[in-house]
């Protein structure tokens, strides 16, 4: 059985429960590299590295009767060959890097095993090699995500296994009656403590807040419910995805991100988000859609974490943003 602090938080578990065929949550990203990657080399550098990646080789087990949150385990069956592997790409094109991309992150990640891979792009033009990495949602989010990267690409902490693993003692077995009353009662302190800790978050989250931008009125956070309830106007991607989904990226120095912050006095934030509402008007425009007087509400994540927190799963908190999707002036919509 998993000791309790492995199990799920309510953050991490709702990213997996709300996973379905067409929409996998995944943290995912495409990297670029110059020279070539050999597979070998690869898997042989990941394995050096999953003492310092714990969760790498852990996979989820169900609670007896479904009564709990999911919890993390060691895989007695892990094998790193199951999350790396390599496609040879027949062009090497950015077009190819893009449609193998998307057929790759439009799938979900094998539940019975650690959620994450690795696929190596081969013959990348130029002679370089494309990354795909993934990592289910409940295992990081966007900070922690990060954090993982680091460890994964920072040469000079390659970790190496000291020890084998020491089977654990066998425990006495229990009688079914015992082992559904020890499930339920964690099940209850472990949800009651979780919505008090969500409920400390939220207020935590309205605090900042408000001591970063004083001239917010409180009463304003009551129009934060509506918006979270509201029914979403429809649109062309308010709709499941089905079948393999397309891939595109841009460039986007951040020297240049940088100085459109500090000329209009706004912040990294502001500006990408700029940018993702012009994207999704010219998205909607080319699908034959009017954008005049339309609304978009978005879902934006803001990081909660105190300093020192390298908690792996979920720290985020959801503000709903309403965006006009009819301003086409830059320099409108950062203002």
């Amino acid at each position: 059985m998993a000791h309790s602090n492995d199990s799920l938080s309510w953050g991490d578990a709702l990213f997996l429960y709300l996973e379905r065929q067409g929409m996998p949550l995944n943290i995912a990203s495409v990297q670029v590299f110059e020279g070539d990657i050999p597979l070998a080399e690869c898997l042989a550098y990941v394995q050096s590295k999953l003492p310092l990646l714990p969760r790498y080789t852990q996979h989820l087990t169900t609670p007896l009767l479904n009564l709990g949150l999911p919890s993390w385990e060691d895989d007695p069956k892990f094998d790193v060959h199951n999350h790396i592997r390599e496609v040879m790409l027949k062009r090497g094109t950015d077009a190819e890097v893009k449609a193998v991309s998307g057929k790759i992150l439009s799938t979900t990640l094998d539940r019975n095993r650690p959620l994450w891979d690795l696929t190596l792009l081969r013959g990348v033009k130029g002679g370089s090699t494309a990354l795909i990495t993934r990592l289910h949602h409940c295992l990081a989010d966007g900070i922690a995500g990060v954090g993982l990267m680091n460890v994964l690409m920072d040469t000079t902490s390659v970790a190496r296994r000291s020890r084998k693993k020491t089977s654990p003692a066998r425990q006495p077995r229990r009688d079914p009656t015992t082992m559904l009353l020890d499930w339920s009662m964690n099940s209850y302190f472990s949800t009651v403590q979780r919505l008090l800790r969500m409920q400390a978050e939220v207020l935590e989250l309205v605090h900042k807040i408000v001591l970063n931008r004083e001239e917010w009125p409180v009463g304003e956070f009551q129009h934060l419910l509506p918006e979270l309830v509201a029914p979403t106007e429809p649109l062309p991607f308010n709709v499941i995805c089905v079948g393999p989904q397309k891939i595109a990226w841009a460039e986007a120095p951040m020297a240049d991100i940088e100085a459109i912050k500090q000329a209009f006095g706004a912040t990294v934030n502001d500006v990408a988000l700029a940018l993702v509402t012009s994207v999704l008007r010219r998205y909607v425009e080319l699908r034959g859609v009017s954008t005049k007087g339309r609304l978009l509400r978005i879902m934006v994540p803001v990081n909660v974490r105190q300093n020192g927190d390298n908690h792996m799963g979920n720290r985020i908190s959801l503000v709903p943003v309403t965006i006009p999707l009819d301003i086409r002036a830059p320099k409108k919509l950062i203002a």
